[in-house]
């Protein structure tokens, strides 16, 4: 497929500049590959339909809030100022010790300060309605890269004025996340992710773009070392969410089983275009199905990823043994006897809430549904963690009723949380 990947084609043929082609990448990406109606947010129906103009209309108020909030500064406080709109619960850690955080122009939330003025506000909305509903050769034209620019350098100016100390991002991939992580290498200011996920797959390009990566445990610290990180950006914190486990054994029986799909990206990421037959993601509840229709299993709860849409699931699959799980992830997981998923967060999470995650992840040639390798602990690399790669494993697990070694949760994420790595580096 890279042979005939359109953003190498126009670069190689220099039809656009390639700074804005690296630049805008995810954005370009996303106009060629998030599309179908597996996705609840396709960008062929951005511009339509109901729960888009919900989405609309939430936004646009959130804007008006964040005008009014903006009239309000950090600048004469003599707080260390951060701006960042990093998951968990990261800002108010950081606001309990006594620093400014503020949220960046495109990503306003209720109570949070903002940080900009009028003047960018207005430039941030024209851009940001070409940056939601843009075609492609409208975000490479020269009037769209004139107003990025534009934008760039009044936000770098502004951050300088009220001595911005750092940034924190939940990656480096989309767009907004990668203009903050441009003008902060610019002024000179430490920028940050804190991750907000476990790994789906490494490489040395993406996660890589800040000065620093916050990681959950010492695991996946090592992992990003294994591929070519440098040790010394690559900073431990734990989870905000999570304490220490529970001594309690972890349930695993069929009563009630909550099966989790294997979700496609909307962009590929920067190590390589891999296009996906969407019908495998079928596939692969067939196989759970028909494995534990096996074992006598006659219902199951299905949870999809939340960029999924799982009316476009019902379609295709049996309604009679899936029945859509619509509770919060933290009351599914407690009331789940045995989860079977792929690669996912949803990994550690079911082991801190006391039930077994049977890891199914199907693999041909060395690559999984997606295209990609797998990862570990998700590639059987791993004694702690059984990993079926093909239904004669899975209903063979499933009769042994194989457990994961809990303890591989604390491989993963280190406790007590900690983000003193974060603020020395401030």
């Amino acid at each position: 497929m890279n042979n005939f990947y359109l953003l190498d084609y126009l670069k190689k043929n220099k039809l656009a500049s390639e700074e804005a082609l690296d630049f805008l990448k995810f954005e370009l990406d996303q106009r060629i590959y998030y599309y179908g109606d597996h996705f609840n947010y396709p960008k062929e129906k951005e511009a339509g339909g109901k729960i888009i103009f919900q989405r609309n209309c939430k936004f646009f108020l959130k804007n008006i809030y964040a005008f009014c909030v903006m009239l309000v500064t950090c600048k004469n406080n003599r707080k260390k100022i951060v701006l960042s709109n990093a998951y968990f619960s990261i800002n108010k850690k950081l606001q309990d010790i006594g620093m400014c955080v503020a949220r960046p122009m495109h990503s306003p939330s209720f109570g949070e300060l903002l940080v900009g003025n009028y003047r960018m506000f207005i430039d941030f909305l024209s851009l940001d309605k070409k940056i939601k509903h843009g075609n492609f050769n409208e975000l490479l034209s020269k009037n769209f890269l004139k107003k990025l620019d534009l934008l760039i350098k009044n936000l770098s100016k502004y951050y300088k004025s009220i001595d911005v100390s750092a940034l924190i991002v939940p990656n480096d991939i989309s767009f907004y996340e990668q203009l903050n992580i441009k003008i902060f290498k610019n002024i000179g200011k430490p920028s940050f992710i804190f991750l907000h996920g476990l790994p789906g797959r490494y490489n040395i390009y993406d996660e890589n773009q800040t000065d620093y990566l916050v990681v959950w445990g010492e695991r996946i610290r090592q992992h990003y070392i294994n591929i070519g990180f440098n040790p010394e950006k690559i900073l431990v914190s734990g989870h905000p969410f999570y304490e220490s486990l529970s001594s309690e054994l972890l349930r695993n029986d069929f009563d009630n089983i909550l099966i989790v799909t294997k979700s496609l990206n909307g962009s590929p990421h920067r190590d390589g275009v891999r296009l996906t037959d969407r019908g495998g993601l079928i596939v692969y509840l067939k196989q759970v199905e028909i494995t534990l229709t096996k074992l006598g299993v006659k219902k199951v709860r299905l949870r999809v990823h939340p960029s999924e849409n799982i009316d476009w699931y019902f379609k295709f699959i049996n309604k009679d043994f899936f029945v859509a799980d619509k509770d919060g992830l933290a009351d599914s997981l407690k009331k789940a006897t045995l989860v079977i998923g792929p690669t996912s967060s949803v990994f550690l999470e079911a082991i801190y809430y006391g039930v077994n995650y049977l890891v199914y992840e199907p693999v041909v040639n060395g690559v999984d549904i997606s295209g990609y390798p797998p990862v570990p602990p998700f590639d059987g690399s791993d004694p702690k963690v059984p990993v079926a790669q093909n239904e004669n494993d899975l209903e063979r697990m499933l009769k042994e009723k194989v457990i994961v070694d809990k303890t591989i949760f604390n491989d993963y994420i280190d406790t007590p949380f900690n983000i003193n790595c974060i603020i020395e580096r401030i």
